[in-house]
């Protein structure tokens, strides 16, 4: 069976070629056939561990480069991005930009001769020669250029203002594919018009996995038009829920969704997931929160502006500060999904779930969907009241094949991990950094063979992929990974999941915890953080939200730095210069953007590089009201809060956590 490299879904006979006729051959007796095939399925076998195991030694070989954390490294793969011109200062530059207007068509012309960047990529508007791709971003898709692929170029915005601050930023989209082995992805007119349905975007989430009672009662309620909330336990397939009618709808009624997520290391994870089996549909997926860059950041607006978006994936306090954006007319959502709903009771020190029902009824009160695994009687009263929810699911399973092991604070995990994952089962062990997941990965090796690997977000899409499949079938056992691994990946039989790192928060932990035994049989969970990791967690927290304390005394250095209000220097040589304790490139990238919110400064890109202009502005400025800060104290909360289950909870509790639903005992299971 032929399945779909876009979607999953099993392939029509006409993708698969011609059929090619073979002449029949004379019948073989058993003995003559069994000493034909055992040879020929020997040499495949023999084959394919030899591919296997070149494609991990490639993946080791270049560990070092996807540790240096180019967030271009995927773009090579993407169907769709935007990004800014950049790299041309001529005369009446201003003018002539300021012309242009969104949606314009842009010509890209490749320039294997140019004497600066064999790969450049030149803008041009008819005459007019407008600019280049960034080289990062031409590095990654020249290839694919000079390969036959085609990408359509439009203008997204025009922004800025000033003699030399006008840019434009462009959304570039890939039309066509003609490399060797590659499919072309079908975009959204495509999807409609091969008449994409429910079975084929389910095929694209579980392939041929028949969907849960709980899941089919939820979906069922949604379709009928209920306000639902639905209690299902860590590995049942809330996020199913809600990406399968959405997407569904999307398709067919370009209706919009918009998903609420407590953190945005959550909604990153998902952003990812979502990204990679939506993305080939043609529907378009963002997402909102302080973390994202200024070229995603210019995206955002634009399709905001326009309600150019099926799925927004949102914190609360991003849509809450910036709620005039979210409410216009053309952003009117048909679902909103509220994840990890139990914090609308949990959070009430956090101001955007206190008003979290107002900002739906906002939006045009659309149909709502709550999910959660934790509702007792106060939050699942609280949750209904705040959603206007008539109608809910409760998934009562308890997965008791999960069996807790603890080994907090064991002195060499190491030689632990030496020992206990020994057996042939598979084994998945996260980690909170990509360099510590690959060390991790590189020692394993060495014990294990060349059945392991390391999985994190810089590794890109095409080789994640075959790290997924080969996991899949057998030819990995054990990954070493971040939180980038398993979010929307179906992998029923892992048998050990390690927790290698204490995690930031509970939903985190419940979600890898809970990718062993999805196959019903044993499988263990083994704690193998520790105290010390608190004060680490600490410390990359601060690192990238620094606090109110911190935030000033980094924009005091700065300013000082700075002549004739502008400062062009990298984040890093900021933090080297400022030398404050613990505070990095990652920090001071963090304290522009909340600079930026709050109007302190202006930060953006020109002919010259990157620039940060200190702005006039007139009586105090509260730091604490921006979306990166109020993120960054929420997850500096939540990490508090799961410290004291996780580092002094027995193992007991901890199981239970991890393998049952919180929900009221004295309630239907389903209502209506």
């Amino acid at each position: 069976m032929h399945f779909d490299d876009a979607t999953g879904a099993e392939a029509p006979l006409d993708l698969l070629g011609p059929i090619v006729q073979v002449a029949p051959r004379p019948r073989a007796t058993q003995r003559e056939a069994s000493a034909q095939s055992t040879p020929r399925l020997d040499a495949i076998t023999d084959r394919a561990a030899e591919a296997n195991v070149a494609f991990l030694s490639a993946l080791f070989a270049k560990k070092d480069a996807y540790l240096e954390g180019d967030r271009f490294s995927s773009i090579g793969d993407a169907d769709e991005f935007f990004t800014k011109i950049v790299g041309v200062s001529f005369e009446g530059r201003q003018d002539r930009v300021g012309g242009l207007l969104p949606g314009q068509l842009l010509e890209l012309v490749r320039e294997p001769e140019n004497p600066y960047d064999a790969n450049a990529i030149a803008v041009r508007f008819g005459a007019f020669a407008l600019g280049f791709i960034r080289k990062e971003i031409a590095r990654r898709i020249a290839p694919n250029i000079d390969a036959g692929e085609r990408y359509e170029a439009r203008i997204g915005s025009i922004t800025g203002g000033g003699e030399r601050n006008v840019g434009v930023n462009i959304h570039l989209r890939r039309i066509g594919a003609s490399r060797t082995g590659r499919i072309a992805l079908p975009t959204f007119d495509d999807a409609i018009a091969r008449g994409t349905s429910v079975d084929d975007v389910r095929a694209a989430f579980i392939g041929t996995r028949p969907l849960r009672e709980a899941q089919r009662d939820v979906l069922e309620r949604v379709a009928a038009g209920h306000n639902t909330l639905a209690v299902l336990g860590t590995g049942r397939g809330k996020s199913l829920c809600f990406a399968l009618p959405a997407t569904e709808r999307a398709l067919h009624r370009r209706e919009k969704t918009i998903v609420f997520y407590p953190l945005r290391a959550l909604a990153n994870d998902q952003f990812d997931a979502l990204s990679r089996r939506l993305g080939p549909m043609g529907l378009r997926v963002l997402r909102a929160n302080g973390s994202i860059d200024a070229s995603e950041r210019a995206a955002l607006d634009d399709a905001l502006e326009s309600g150019a978006w099926d799925f927004i994936l949102a914190t609360p306090e991003f849509a809450t500060f910036h709620r005039a954006a979210f409410v216009r007319a053309c952003n009117r959502p048909w679902l909103v999904v509220v994840d990890e709903a139990h914090h609308i009771f949990e959070s009430k020190h956090r101001a955007a779930y206190g008003t979290l029902g107002e900002l739906v009824a906002q939006l045009g009160a659309p149909q709502v969907l709550a999910l959660t695994a934790t509702a007792n009687d106060e939050a699942f009263l609280d949750i209904r009241r705040a959603l206007r929810i008539d109608a809910w699911v409760i998934d009562p399973t308890v997965r008791e094949n999960l069996h807790v092991v603890d080994a907090r604070n064991t002195s060499d995990k190491n030689a632990y991990l030496a020992r206990e994952l020994a057996g042939d089962g598979k084994a998945i062990v996260y980690c909170n950094s990509r360099a510590e997941a690959t060390k991790l990965a590189e020692r394993l090796r060495a014990r294990f063979g060349p059945s392991v690997a390391f999985y994190h977000a810089g590794v890109p899409s095409e080789e994640r992929a075959g790290i997924e499949d080969l996991f899949r079938s057998g030819g990995i056992r054990l990954i070493v990974a971040t939180s980038a691994f398993g979010e929307g990946i179906d992998l029923p039989d892992v048998r050990d999941v390690v927790l290698f790192h204490l995690n930031f928060d509970v939903t985190g932990f419940n979600q890898m915890a809970g990718r062993a035994g999805r196959d019903g049989d044993p499988a263990r969970i083994h704690l193998l953080y520790g105290d010390g990791d608190r004060r680490i967690n600490d410390f990359i927290l601060e690192r990238n939200a620094p606090t109110l304390e911190r935030l000033r005394e980094i924009f005091r250095g700065m300013r000082g730095m700075s002549r004739d209000a502008m400062l062009r220097t990298s984040f890093e040589e900021i933090a080297r210069t400022l030398d404050i304790n613990g505070v990095e490139g990652a920090s001071i990238s963090a304290a522009v953007a909340m600079f930026a919110e709050v109007g302190l400064v202006q930060s953006g890109t020109d002919d010259d590089g990157r620039f940060i202009r200190f702005l006039d502005v007139a009586g105090k400025v509260d730091l604490t009201a921006t979306t990166r800060y109020a993120e960054g104290l929420a997850e500096r909360d939540a990490f508090q809060r799961f410290c004291d289950l996780a580092l002094e909870a027995d193992a007991q509790t901890l199981e239970q956590v991890i393998n049952r639903p919180i929900y009221p005992d004295r309630l239907p299971l389903k209502e209506p």
